[in-house]
């Protein structure tokens, strides 16, 4: 597979901080969606609502979800090395398509028969996992960190075996403050050291639109970046890859929407 023309140009400062994890994530936000209308009548509203949001790695014959069987391969593989378990995932910018890749990717894993996985999300100003899976959520992130809920109350229980969502909760302007809480720095680890067995995938804000991430990159293992193809710049990967610097970047997405 060659790399992308952007990815292309870094210098070698740059190169040498991104491992070859360089995947084409389908065109995520631009699915084709003829055979999907077709089977309209077959769908369950919870499959009708995956498929409006773009989530497709549930699916047994659909290229689109080949796409993230590999990416799971390449992420799990890169996590066993590395003894990681918690994993980022983030974009310089909204739009990029990091949360479309965060529940993609969480849905992959909770397949493998070895996994268990707990998506959070972890973007308390512009949360997006509620509205993507219509979780309908009472209690979330923000309301554990203010006293008002315990964390079996937050946890959702998806259709699919193995995999947990952890709700962002009410939206709140403090958010980088909030992250920054020993409160949330107790809770990070605890969810690392409860379950061996545990992925965790963190749906995080974008790094050139909040500080959000800088605050919370101490607690992750490591960090997958999410880019747009025709969007993104190198400039915006440069910045990307400096505030990154002290992070272990796993790889990065290319998101050709």
């Amino acid at each position: 597979m060659q790399m992308n023309p952007l990815i292309q140009t870094y210098t070698e400062k740059y190169i040498a901080k991104v491992t070859p994890l360089v995947q084409k994530a389908g065109k995520l936000l631009n699915l084709d969606t003829t055979k999907l209308e077709e089977s309209k009548t077959q769908l369950s509203p919870f499959e009708d609502t995956l498929d409006r949001h773009h989530i497709v790695s549930h699916k047994t014959r659909s290229k689109e979800a080949d796409v993230f069987r590999f990416l799971r391969t390449q992420v799990l593989q890169a996590m066993a090395k590395h003894n990681i378990k918690a994993v980022a995932i983030t974009s310089p910018r909204y739009g990029d398509g990091k949360s479309t890749v965060a529940t993609n990717l969480a849905i992959s894993i909770a397949q493998d028969l070895k996994q268990t996985i707990l998506l959070v999300d972890l973007d308390l100003r512009k949360p997006s996992l509620e509205s993507y899976l219509e979780l309908n959520a009472k209690q979330g992130l923000t309301n554990y960190l203010a006293g008002q809920a315990e964390v079996p109350d937050c946890l959702i229980r998806m259709p699919f075996e193995r995999l947990s969502v952890f709700p962002a909760g009410d939206r709140i302007d403090e958010s980088s403050e909030t992250l920054g809480s020993p409160q949330m720095a107790k809770l990070a680890a605890e969810l690392k050291q409860r379950y061996d067995d545990r992925v965790i995938i963190y749906d995080m804000p974008p790094l050139l639109d909040q500080d959000d991430p800088l605050v919370f990159l101490p607690h992750v293992d490591g960090v997958l970046l999410v880019t747009r193809e025709g969007v993104t710049t190198v400039e915006e990967i440069k910045r990307c890859l400096d505030i990154l610097e002290s992070a272990k970047i796993l790889g990065v997405v290319l998101n050709a929407g």
